[in-house]
Order: structure tokens, then C-alpha cells, then sequence
């Protein structure tokens, strides 16, 4: 397979108009707005494109006919060298999970993940004047270079890979948090935007889940998201259903479930 340079990028849009927000960080890839490679299986007309992205989620797409690509991408894969340590191999149609099936990729569990669309009318029923009041003990903030350097190096260094510096999630990405006695405590931030759309990720502490946290964050994002003509997404694990049911409370709707190969030693 061959690595596409930067100015080549966009010959692969073709190829992810079936996936579309289903992997938002590989658009993100796509717009340079976050890091990460675009392999192919031929440099000036691609049908097969692997996208990977620094945060480490990788995506498939186009024709899953092309053995030699296929086993190049099998390669890659195996080759620990290529990883920051993690990695979420997306696959989005049953011929691509045949396909990878019958192959073999190290430190890889193949899990289910469900993907979701936004329903703004949905969304716009219940919150549109409902205002998220976050009250004390609790502390509401906006991101900001401090908050967002505080929450990359210490609550989630995650955020060092899909974002390459502090300004960078500051000026492209969104965030809203909670603190008590000047501690994070829960975090609704974009690991990817791209394509048009804001990834959303939510963190809580676990002795501060269910007080309706998250949800408050969510409705922040949410709104952000508008106000900028972005389009919130939210995908997750099928077995999450704390992430599931609050993506439905959130406006979001179920569009379908996929295999996704995720690292695990």
C-alpha cells in the first residue's frame, strides 16, 4: 500500500461518503485539522483506503476486494512500531468484517461499537431553554488554555496524541468541565472534529457519576456545537449502556452497530 502526502488527501473523500460521521476522527484526518497517515492501494485512482489517526483510531474504507492491500494492511497492523500504545481498527460493512475475519492482528479484540445520529428537533424539544445551571459544590468551566493544559497532562494524557498541543484543542476542539475543590471531576470534550462534526467524550469520576453530571456537559456541548454549525456525534461501545442511554437523552439516534477491532493485551 502507498502513503498518500497531504496535498493528496482529498482524493479519498469518494470513498468515506458511506461512512461519514461513523469516523469522525479520519475526516478530521482528512481536513489536517488533527494528525495522522492515509494509506491507499493506488496512488492516483484509490479504491481501498486505510486512515489512521495519532489518537489511534484507524478506519477502513472502500473496496474490500484487493487482497494485496489487505495484507499490507495486516502488516501494518501487526507491526507494533506504527502504534502510540493503543489501537481501534474500524470496519463498517459485513464484507470488510468478512474479510478482516479471516486474518490475524495482534493485541486485538474484536468488540461492537454503535453509532448514532443527531436529531436537532429531538434535541431542541427538551433543551432548547433548559440552561445547564452546574451549582456548588460544583464548579463550571469553559475551555481554556489552563483548563485544557491541566486536563491533558494530568486527568486524561489521551488528549496529548489526538491533539498536538494545548492551542491546537483550544482553537479547533471544545470542552466544557466540572471541578471540585479544584479537582476535574467530569469532562465533556471533542477527541475529533472533522468532516462538519464534534466528536463528543465524556469522562466522570465514578463517585460523582449519577448526580446528572455528564448530562448538564452534554447539553453545553451540544449546544457549542450549534452555535458553531457543527454537527455533534456519539459513538461507543454497543455494551455501554450508561453511554448509550444518555446518548438517546441527548437527542441522538441509533444508525447501526459495527465491528471495531480494539487493542488488548
Amino acid at each position: 500500500m502507498r502513503e498518500l502526502a497531504l496535498d493528496q488527501y482529498h482524493l479519498v473523500l469518494p470513498l468515506l461518503e458511506s461512512i461519514q460521521n461513523k469516523a469522525v476522527y479520519a475526516l478530521s484526518v482528512i481536513d489536517q485539522t488533527q494528525q495522522g497517515r492515509v494509506f491507499v492501494n493506488e496512488e492516483d485512482t484509490p479504491t481501498s483506503v486505510l486512515i489512521t489517526s495519532n489518537g489511534g483510531f484507524y478506519g477502513l474504507a472502500g473496496d474490500e476486494e484487493d487482497e494485496l492491500f489487505i495484507a499490507d494492511v495486516v502488516q501494518f497492523m501487526n507491526e507494533e512500531s506504527n502504534h502510540h500504545g493503543f489501537f481501534a481498527l474500524g470496519v463498517f460493512t459485513t464484507a470488510w468484517a468478512n474479510k478482516i475475519n479471516l486474518y490475524h492482528i495482534q493485541h486485538a479484540k474484536k468488540i461492537t461499537r454503535t453509532y448514532y445520529s443527531f436529531n436537532p428537533e429531538k434535541f431542541m424539544k427538551f433543551y432548547s431553554e433548559l440552561e445547564a445551571m452546574v451549582q456548588k459544590p460544583f464548579e463550571y468551566l469553559s475551555l481554556n488554555e489552563v483548563i485544557a493544559q491541566e486536563y491533558r497532562d494530568k486527568f486524561y494524557p489521551y488528549y496529548q496524541l489526538v491533539w498536538s498541543s494545548t492551542e491546537q484543542f483550544c482553537e479547533h476542539g471544545i470542552g466544557h468541565f466540572i471541578m471540585k475543590d479544584d479537582q476535574l471531576i467530569s469532562v465533556c470534550s471533542s477527541p475529533y472534529v472533522g468532516g462538519g462534526y464534534a466528536e463528543i467524550d465524556i469522562i466522570t469520576i465514578e463517585e460523582f457519576k449519577r448526580q446528572g453530571l455528564a448530562c448538564q456537559l452534554g447539553v453545553l456541548f451540544i449546544k457549542e456545537c450549534l452555535a458553531k454549525n457543527l454537527i455533534p456525534n456519539w459513538s461507543c461501545h454497543a455494551d455501554n449502556l450508561a453511554s448509550n442511554e444518555l446518548a438517546q437523552k441527548l437527542g441522538f439516534e441509533k444508525v447501526g452497530e459495527h465491528p471495531m477491532y480494539w487493542y488488548h493485551v
